[in-house]
């Protein structure tokens, strides 16, 4: 449990530009406004400095993991809609825009997961029911890419097919050769759409799929 919560930080804290330097001041830089809060500054900062301490790390204190959950739980409803909680993980949707699909993976892997891979009809369900009730904007990423085969639709994470293909009329079109990503637009009946990886396409969010810790 220690581990893991160690491990999520500091996968959050270089995700979003933290730099650690042992015995000097450590620095905060994001892009993201909704992140520039003091208090969220101070938080993360402060478990940044302790995790640090190599004294801290020895001393074995038994309190620690709860602490740095409740950080990360903290941060991650700054960052995400209320969960979808389905089978063994959660569904979660950003609040902000993506500027590209490998940074919305590194968000998720900050917490845990990955981009949301739909493996079959009734999870597909569920995550259309979700983006039905929870506020996102007009189309949002999912796991998938044919970036190395046009028309070969993989996830990401394990270079899997991808099972479940429910496209939008005319879809997939591969606009100016550029649309290589995997997305639900919600303005038309939910369906499938592909769009471009660098998040050219006017700011949408994009949905993870954190597992289970047990």
């Amino acid at each position: 449990m220690y581990l893991t919560c160690v491990s999520r930080l500091l996968v959050l804290l270089t995700t979003l530009q933290v730099n650690c330097i042992v015995h000097s001041d450590v620095q905060f830089k994001s892009d993201r406004p909704t992140l520039d809060l003091d208090f969220l500054k101070g938080a993360l900062l402060e478990q940044h400095k302790e995790l640090c301490n190599y004294e801290w790390i020895a001393s074995g204190r038994d309190e620690r993991p709860k602490a740095l959950e409740k950080v990360i739980d903290a941060v991650k409803s700054l960052l995400f809609q209320h969960p979808l909680i389905y089978r063994n993980s959660s569904y979660v949707i950003s609040k902000f825009p993506f500027h590209s699909s490998e940074e919305a993976m590194k968000y998720c892997k900050a917490f845990g997961g990955y981009l949301a891979e739909v493996n079959d009809n009734n999870e597909y369900a569920a995550i259309l029911n979700y983006l039905k009730n929870t506020p996102s904007s007009e189309e949002v990423l999912i796991a998938g890419t044919d970036s190395r085969k046009e028309g070969t639709w993989k996830f990401q994470r394990t270079g899997a097919s991808v099972p479940v293909l429910d496209w939008n009329i005319n879809q997939p079109d591969d606009w100016k050769n550029n649309e290589d990503c995997l997305s639900i637009i919600k303005s038309q009946y939910y369906k499938m759409n592909d769009l471009p990886c660098d998040g050219s396409a006017a700011g949408y969010n994009f949905m993870c799929e954190l597992p289970k810790v047990y």
